[in-house]
């Protein structure tokens, strides 16, 4: 019997994606079916772990990107003739629609909200924020209809496409269980120096002029900082009396991040109340806190709803409002001053994420989804 034959199309993700390519690209070849994928960067083909990875060449700019790549990704799709295409960016949904009208089945995997994202960009005026976000909202109304279901990361973006699509599903970014996943005792915990730690991209909405600020009254602690920065964002925070407690490093692989993660005492993720993350509800796609967890450090968070309900069934950290410095120094102080207490709660969250919040558990909706399309 045939393999059935599906796609991923990206123009501006990473070929090596942990959402598209280690996550659902390695389920759905796993789950016996022929997995391609598209991407526009310019590194030419590759065949990896079962998955056929198509390049179409790379394109800096954003209007090339839309019209020649799309153009590109659009004709190699329709080559491969396959059963199912699923797409990863809001720019290519024409190659969607067209897909689809050949009678393709197509998925729109939505990894955020895009006018509620647009909302956020501070380099856009404020009024043409709202006019560009209310027209891609309307674009959303007509178009999502059309395709076969839509995927996203959490609650609060899933209720708005249930408006739009008879077939919303979620499809959370939890992490992936590796046999390498790392434990360890209460005492190597406890000897370890005060660090708070986070991880990603380091911009305003991250709070980090606030967490620095935090950490200014607070002795014997470090804050080792691992991510991209843009200088005009770091000439601000470089001022702060607190800098020198700063241990910045740039993005390093996986196993270079596990290292640095299992130095730390405490993970942060504090951001503030943006509409691409629901506001006050808060996203299960900052998928943060669960790395966090697995890594067994107690988590010190913004007091969304959706995280405050983790943290109090769990008991696996504590909640802050991201704008009050006060509040997020007094968290921090507690956990090191309490290592026990904090080991404890870093524990309950690793059970958690080992339980309940890891991809095995996504991986069954994915597929599920697909065996639902094809049957």
């Amino acid at each position: 019997m045939n393999k059935k034959k599906i796609c991923q199309l990206t123009s501006v993700h990473s070929r090596h994606d942990t959402r598209i390519y280690n996550k659902i690209c390695h389920s759905l070849a796993q789950g016996g079916y022929d997995v391609f994928l598209i991407v526009a960067d310019g590194l030419g083909d590759e065949s990896i772990n079962n998955i056929e990875i198509l390049d179409v060449g790379t394109n800096t700019s954003r209007l090339k990107r839309f019209l020649n790549t799309s153009k590109s990704i659009f004709n190699l799709a329709l080559e491969l003739n396959c059963e199912i295409y699923q797409f990863h960016d809001p720019e290519l949904f024409p190659v969607a629609l067209k897909l689809k009208k050949r009678g393709y089945k197509v998925i729109f995997d939505s990894h955020e909200y895009l006018p509620g994202q647009i909302l956020d960009k501070e380099y856009i005026p404020v009024f043409f924020r709202k006019l560009i976000s209310y027209s891609v909202e309307k674009y959303f109304d007509i178009n999502i209809k059309k395709l076969d279901a839509v995927i996203s990361v959490t609650p609060h973006i899933i209720d708005k496409f249930r408006s739009k699509s008879g077939n919303a599903i979620q499809l959370t970014n939890y992490p992936i269980l590796e046999s390498d996943n790392n434990s360890f005792y209460k005492e190597e915990y406890i000897k370890r120096k005060n660090t708070v730690f986070y991880a990603g991209t380091i911009y305003e909405t991250s709070q980090q002029y606030h967490i620095i600020k935090a950490i200014e009254s607070i002795d014997n602690v470090k804050y080792s900082l691992v991510g991209t920065i843009n200088d005009k964002y770091k000439n601000i925070l470089k001022i702060l009396s607190a800098w020198d407690k700063v241990e910045l490093t740039s993005f390093v692989p996986k196993v270079e991040l596990d290292k640095i993660a299992m130095n730390a005492t405490i993970g942060l993720a504090i951001f503030d109340y943006i509409p691409n993350l629901g506001y006050k509800i808060g996203s299960l796609g900052v998928n943060k806190i669960f790395e966090y967890m697995l890594y067994g450090l107690p988590i010190i968070c913004t007091d969304f709803i959706l995280w405050k309900e983790i943290v109090e069934k769990y008991n696996c950290g504590l909640y802050v409002n991201p704008n009050d410095i006060n509040a997020i120094t007094k968290a921090i102080r507690y956990l090191i001053e309490n290592k026990e207490e904090a080991y404890e709660m870093g524990q309950n969250g690793r059970n958690a994420v080992l339980e309940e919040f890891n991809w095995n558990t996504q991986e069954t909706i994915l597929l599920h989804t697909y065996k639902s399309l094809l049957s």
